[in-house]
């Protein structure tokens, strides 16, 4: 079922170098000849992607550092060592990996299928992503990962949390009001939630692992449909929150707080002719980007991104602060309809979109202003 890569590539994701070469495969240095311009095409990697998901395109990447990254689709996963000039392949057999999570250069979880009508797995790699073990769940369907460390991390489904302590041999479901439908934990303890209400939403704030909620923001919204938390310090926090959508337009606000939830500003009020009004108070003076948000990253304090894409566009279009919400400003970034984002830095990031035409990962050395193109798969034929 598997397709196993020589033991080479794991020596090279541990200690960071330079990829060595693959069995059946050229090593970077002879792929890319004597030049020392980096290729976009495939890289040689004639990736197939899996017969239930169709041809090859990524639903996730991560960067550990600015040299090592990896990315993942339906079927394989991919490395790079040096920023993404070169790629080789980790992984290739039947998992479809919808989520990774990488907490050093060997050990990271991810959520994967098997086949598209069957829920998530979640699997475990040592060594750095050329084989996995699935992790006990408990039963529980998790939608979404997220570990602090190998050992404590958070499942989500779509209405409940579960914490496990142990690197998943056991779990533990997390107190969280009814209609709870997004948590995101900034520690162990210190969390934020979405929870749905007739006529709009309510954001809450624990800060003694979901023992207890405090209220911090109420946002009336015609459409209740669900949202999302996204932040790196328990008292700097993203929100954002959906409105309905249609004629491939979403409507939707991004709301920030600087002070755990105290005060709050509107970044972003996103109103459209398909998707009708946007959550909270509507201004055509706080548009967002383009399209359905697809992925949000938070770079410490100060820096912001957001991606959002539609079929209709075929354009990725990003959102960004570079200010801890003083300002914000939306950039037409790449040809896609669905996007991840991994930032290293305020400066430094990717994207991974997937195309009407090729997928593509493309770089950025100036917080998203310019793109450059990576890699491309070869898309649908």
């Amino acid at each position: 079922m598997k397709k196993m890569i020589s033991t080479a590539l794991c020596a090279a994701l541990l200690t960071g170098t330079v990829f060595a070469g693959l069995a059946g495969a050229s090593s970077p240095a002879s792929a890319a000849g004597s030049s020392s311009a980096c290729p976009v095409d495939d890289h040689g990697l004639k990736l197939q992607g899996t017969k239930d998901t169709g041809a090859a395109h990524f639903q996730s990447i991560q960067f550990l550092s600015e040299k090592v990254g990896r990315a993942a689709g339906n079927g394989f996963m991919i490395g790079t060592s040096d920023a993404g000039c070169h790629w080789q392949k980790i992984y290739t057999g039947s998992y479809n990996f919808m989520q990774m999570q990488f907490l050093n250069n060997s050990i990271g979880y991810a959520l994967a299928q098997t086949n598209p009508q069957q829920p998530n797995v979640l699997l475990r790699t040592a060594n750095g992503g050329t084989s996995f073990k699935t992790v006990n769940t408990a039963g529980q369907r998790f939608e979404r990962i997220q570990f602090h460390s190998i050992s404590v991390g958070f499942g989500y489904t779509r209405a409940f949390t579960y914490k496990t302590t142990d690197a998943g041999q056991t779990w533990s479901k997390v107190p969280t009001p009814p209609n709870t439908r997004y948590a995101h934990f900034i520690t162990p303890d210190k969390g934020w939630i979405v929870v749905l209400r007739s006529g709009g939403y309510e954001v809450k704030r624990t800060l003694d692992g979901g023992r207890t909620w405090s209220d911090k923001l109420s946002v009336n919204s015609a459409a209740v449909v669900g949202g999302a938390i996204y932040g790196t310090d328990s008292s700097d926090i993203w929100v954002l929150l959906y409105g309905e959508s249609g004629m491939s337009q979403t409507s939707y606000s991004l709301y920030h707080t600087k002070d755990g939830g105290s005060h709050w500003k509107q970044m972003i009020s996103n109103s459209t002719a398909g998707g009708g009004p946007a959550p909270g108070k509507a201004t055509d003076k706080l548009p967002g980007p383009q399209g359905r948000p697809t992925d949000m990253q938070v770079i410490g304090s100060q820096a912001a991104f957001l991606a959002a894409g539609s079929g209709a566009l075929d354009n990725i279009s990003l959102g960004r602060s570079l200010n801890d919400g003083a300002t914000w400003s939306n950039i037409k970034a790449v040809p896609g309809y669905e996007a991840k984002l991994s930032f290293t830095s305020a400066k430094n990031g990717w994207i991974a979109v997937t195309s009407s035409s090729k997928p593509a990962i493309y770089a950025t050395r100036d917080s998203g202003k310019t793109w450059t193109k990576k890699i491309t798969l070869p898309g649908e034929k």
